[in-house]
């Protein structure tokens, strides 16, 4: 369980805390929909590990590139492991935007959930939050697919990533259009 602040949607989940930069920002003041998806982008690749880790600058911190601002639920580092050999591929998103982000100084938060565990994919839930879980901003899902680099296919994750990803699924965010 989360033991920071609270997050109306979400029980336990993984909390990555980002700053806002006014570039982020469109001709109408909100953070723009196409940067919501490098938002996400970003607080995956430091909640689950990096998939150029091996290659990173040496100030990246943290075993497999995982980010020391991250906090709550511990994701396994399957996904940095993998991508020695495994392309971890964005298969699908689906997103809410349910009230805009405006620019502020501080962050914002990221919340993460694994919520489904196929045997070539994953899906990742987020609640993009004020830190304070006051307001929800954006709710999304990820679906992210194995591929092999030699053959170019998905490929199955092994019994004990699978059993590594099983072990922290948490229900799927309240997505509108799952009603």
């Amino acid at each position: 369980m989360h033991n920071g602040p609270i997050n109306p949607h979400l029980h336990s989940f993984t909390r990555v805390l980002l700053e806002l930069r006014w570039g982020d920002l469109d001709a109408y003041g909100h953070v723009n929909n196409v940067t919501q998806l490098r938002l996400l982008e970003e607080a995956r690749v430091r909640a689950l590990g990096s998939p150029t880790h091996t290659s990173d600058a040496d100030a990246a911190v943290g075993q497999f590139g995982i980010a020391d601002t991250v906090s709550g639920l511990r994701i396994p580092p399957i996904f940095a492991r993998a991508s020695a050999t495994t392309e971890l591929l964005v298969a699908a998103h689906s997103i809410e935007y349910r009230v805009p982000i405006r620019y502020r100084p501080g962050p914002i938060a990221v919340d993460l959930v694994i919520s489904d565990v196929r045997p070539a994919s994953v899906t990742i839930g987020y609640v993009v939050a004020e830190p304070d879980g006051s307001v929800a901003y954006t709710v999304a899902e990820t679906v992210i697919v194995f591929i092999d680099r030699t053959t170019s296919r998905p490929r199955r994750l092994s019994p004990e990533e699978t059993r590594a990803m099983e072990s922290i699924v948490q229900p799927a965010v309240p997505l509108r259009g799952r009603r």
